[in-house]
């Protein structure tokens, strides 16, 4: 994965992260900082660190499967690649992709709902396969588009 595609995927999942913790009616991390984002991005992203730290005591367990992607591709960069090069036009493309992945997923409660299956159920069938899931952490999350299979 190139530099702007991680980029573009940090975005995403800061994006995701904010509609999911911030209150109603504030503008989500990418209208409030997509223009600056492909200009400078290193400080756009200092900036959007900050902002969704504050609200890191609201949490749960898929905000936290979100962080810890988050965390993954940071760790991922080298210091060269964190900078403020400008962002190429790639980076849209991962953006756009990864915000679309990321609205399809769901975790075991939601399954279970649209499954009318019992939470346990689904994470046994997860385990077992018969649902494709994947496990991050103690978390399965599935893409609710493959429900329906």
């Amino acid at each position: 994965m190139d530099r702007d595609q991680k980029f573009g995927r940090l975005l995403a999942i800061a994006n995701i992260l904010s509609n999911k913790v911030f209150e109603s009616g504030k503008p989500s991390i990418a209208q409030k900082h997509m223009s600056r984002f492909s200009k400078k991005p290193a400080i756009a992203f200092e900036k959007i660190h900050a902002e969704l730290m504050e609200y890191a005591p609201k949490f749960g367990n898929d905000e936290m499967v979100l962080f810890n992607m988050f965390e993954e591709i940071l760790s991922d960069m080298d210091e060269k690649e964190f900078s403020n090069e400008p962002l190429s036009p790639q980076y849209l493309h991962s953006y756009y992709e990864e915000q679309s992945a990321l609205n399809n997923m769901i975790g075991v409660e939601e399954a279970a709902k649209i499954l009318n299956l019992s939470p346990g159920t689904v994470k046994n069938h997860c385990a077992e396969g018969k649902i494709k899931a994947k496990k991050i952490g103690k978390t399965w999350i599935i893409d609710k588009r493959l429900l329906n299979d």
